[in-house]
């Protein structure tokens, strides 16, 4: 069943701006908790998704993955006939996975042997031993098991994915082939100059040690400052290094925005650009990145171009266009009938509305052409598997000098704090 966002409860969720909710409230929050456990929006639902013109790259992206189940053995193998697929046609792919792999263990030998878990796992391990790089970002489960530098990876190890530093770049050739091209020594950081052969650059960055920050003191914030301070360097050397032609993609575990809780007004309000640490706000505003791939929400969304939502949740007009791709709903999503009320309506962003949105069960794929983005959802309702998508043209403007605004309306319980303060 499809829910929509209809005035009535935007006028309700606007008339509660404190915690404590009336007696009589109680009654149409059950309904709401009935119509919002599956929230499925865009018309590209409505129609098959066709096959994305001249692909030349697949980036898949796996985020909250760590959860067991038969969730995450469903989406195994939607993932697993995916890949398949690709192969089948020619097309490289890599890929990514988006923090939180451990779900709710923090011992990797324990947590990726869990059934469904499993599954991705071996899904994963067949397609790095057919030659398919896989890389990962450190997510906020990661940051609260402790020794996050312990999820560390640089090469083949017991994990199936590589992660080789904190905030890391990957370079994409037109082959398909990747390969590190950042390297980072006493918060100094250097990136390869792209040449002929390079297709995409992927910027891999640590949220987690500043939007998941650990308890004050100790080690542990240690480490989170020591993250955040290569991060700011590595940024500093991306903004120093010719980009030539080669699109640069941001890879990490919380969205810039996002449509589910963790977006600005929802329950666990943590992602909106405000939120961001100085460097990479400023990276993203100087039109560093032409798109951005994130976890975290459990759900699934794709946006072409998120300067609405930056408006609205934190008063501040980008320059240029950036699209985002959300895939969080890998093992544990937002929907019925494991989401509870994280998945109601009341509960969700008031900043992002995406072109296309779900939180059932899937993964997200982005398939990267030669003039075009096709950011692919793939979903499971009802038992079945299918597939809605949005195409972003590679080359796009910047944005006028002035341009039209969102409605700026407060939102629900914003705290205008960040995580330091």
């Amino acid at each position: 069943m499809r829910s929509t966002r209809r005035p009535a409860l935007v006028r309700l969720r606007k008339l509660l701006l404190t915690d404590s909710l009336p007696f009589w409230l109680l009654p149409v929050l059950a309904v709401m908790s009935i119509s919002g456990c599956a929230i499925e929006r865009g018309k590209a639902w409505d129609r098959p998704a066709a096959d994305p013109a001249a692909p030349a790259l697949s980036l898949v992206l796996i985020g909250e993955a760590g959860f067991p189940g038969r969730t995450a053995a469903h989406s195994a193998s939607e993932l697993e006939r995916t890949l398949a697929a690709r192969r089948r046609d020619g097309v490289p792919v890599v890929l990514l996975w988006l923090g939180d792999v451990l779900g709710d263990d923090c011992d990797p030998a324990v947590a990726l042997t869990r059934p469904g878990v499993r599954d991705l796992v071996r899904v994963a391990r067949s397609h790095e031993s057919a030659g398919g790089p896989s890389f990962a970002v450190l997510g906020a489960h990661e940051w609260r098991c402790g020794a996050p530098s312990l999820h560390l990876q640089p090469n083949t190890g017991p994990r199936p994915w590589r992660l080789p530093a904190a905030n890391y770049v990957v370079r994409v050739d037109h082959d398909g082939g990747a390969r590190v091209v950042s390297t980072c020594s006493e918060n100094a950081c250097s990136v390869e100059p792209a040449d002929a052969d390079a297709f995409v650059d992927l910027v891999l960055l640590d949220t987690a040690a500043w939007l998941g920050p650990p308890a004050q003191g100790g080690p542990l914030l240690t480490a989170a400052d020591a993250s955040l301070a290569q991060q700011q360097a590595l940024l500093a050397a991306l903004e120093q290094t010719p980009q030539a032609a080669t699109p640069r993609l941001l890879v990490t575990h919380h969205p810039i925005e996002t449509a589910g809780p963790h977006g600005q007004g929802g329950l666990y309000p943590d992602s909106a650009f405000a939120l961001h640490p100085e460097p990479l706000r400023r990276a993203i505003d100087r039109g560093l990145f032409a798109g951005a791939l994130s976890g975290h929400d459990r759900s699934l969304s794709a946006t072409a171009d998120i300067a609405d939502a930056v408006k609205r949740s934190s008063r501040f007009w980008l320059k240029r266009p950036v699209f985002q791709v959300v895939s969080g709903g890998t093992a544990h999503p937002d929907g019925a009938p494991a989401g509870g009320r994280r998945g109601w309506v009341y509960y969700q962003s008031q900043a992002l509305a995406p072109d296309l949105l779900s939180n059932r069960a899937g993964f997200a794929e982005l398939v990267i052409g030669r003039v075009s983005y096709t950011a692919l959802l793939h979903q499971r309702k009802h038992g079945r598997w299918r597939a809605a998508q949005i195409e972003v043209p590679r080359e796009r403007p910047p944005h006028p000098a002035e341009t039209r605004s969102p409605v700026l309306d407060p939102c629900l319980r914003c705290d205008p704090l960040t995580p330091r303060q």
